[in-house]
């Protein structure tokens, strides 16, 4: 049999920008490839449950990816230990598919109480990677099947936001000399992958001045002009009507911005404008592509 990587996830736990890092940064699987994208066989899922095990098993990926089958096994064989016990809460903790059920009865108390608890176990990035954005991918693909109402999908992105602002408050720096402008321009209403990427910056220890969505271009030159800024990061989705109004803003920002300060692009339109700007701007894949660019300046995960 062979699987697209949606299932994969399904099937084996693991985020899909999970699932991509460990192919790309470790070489974990090799799944073949068609017009489609990534097909996977029993065999690579059985390998990546197991590497999914060693890891919780305290292995390093990087290390685990290296093993031979036998060594990985024995990485991943159950263990008695009390980290063990706590491995199994955190996993009851982030299942995606309760955080689903939660939204079905617009139980927002719920959803808030669990992501909390998720980010105290597990950190911002595995937060991000591996809990919140499996559970809006999977909100996206109800919504889109006719499963599930715009009030479904408002509800956990209310929830999302005030979460990931409490966390990007909670790890808000003040002694750093780099700084990081996050924001979506004018017409842009999709803040949340903006708003996730300023709270990774501000856990990795960088400075962050996060200015929310529809922001106008000029103002984020201006804004830039009175700041110590290292880089710009925008969100961009451009979906629907919006998609001429957020390339003009975008293409006005890179024109407006100082050379020496960078401008990422992240969101589904941020390979398409970044390939047109290139190279004054950087478009992000995905949030590891994003966690090297922090760490290139400073950021420590």
């Amino acid at each position: 049999m062979k699987y697209p990587i949606r299932t994969v996830s399904k099937m084996t736990g693991l985020g899909i920008d999970t699932l991509r890092a460990w192919e790309r940064r470790y070489d974990a699987v090799h799944p073949r490839r068609d017009e489609r994208g990534r097909l996977y066989s029993d065999a690579d899922v059985q390998r990546l449950r197991l590497l999914r095990d060693a890891v919780a098993n305290g292995h390093a990926i990087g290390r685990a990816a290296r093993f031979d089958p036998r060594e990985l096994r024995d990485a991943a064989a159950p263990t008695e230990t009390a980290d063990t016990l706590s491995r199994r809460v955190i996993a009851s903790v982030i299942d995606v598919h309760t955080l689903i059920d939660a939204v079905d009865r617009f139980d927002a108390a719920f959803i808030e109480s669990e992501l909390g608890r998720a980010a105290t176990l597990l950190g911002p990035r595995a937060l991000l990677q591996d809990v919140i954005l499996p559970t809006l991918r999977t909100m996206g693909d109800r919504w889109s099947a006719g499963r599930a109402s715009v009030a479904h999908e408002h509800l956990l992105s209310a929830v999302v936001r005030g979460v990931l602002g409490s966390l990007l408050r909670g790890h808000g720096r003040t002694d750093t000399t780099t700084r990081i402008v996050f924001a979506t321009p004018s017409s842009e209403l999709h803040e949340l992958g903006a708003l996730g990427a300023a709270a990774l910056a501000a856990s990795g220890g960088l400075g962050v001045v996060y200015l929310g969505p529809n922001l106008p271009a000029d103002e984020i030159v201006r804004l830039v002009g009175h700041i110590d800024t290292d880089a710009v990061v925008l969100g961009v989705t451009a979906v629907g009507e919006a998609r001429v109004a957020v390339e003009r803003e975008v293409r006005a920002i890179a024109a407006g911005l100082p050379r020496d300060i960078e401008l990422w692009l992240g969101g589904a339109a941020a390979a398409r404008l970044g390939a047109a700007l290139a190279p004054r701007a950087l478009a992000l894949r995905d949030y590891d592509d994003l966690i090297e660019q922090l760490q290139r300046l400073g950021a420590r995960f």
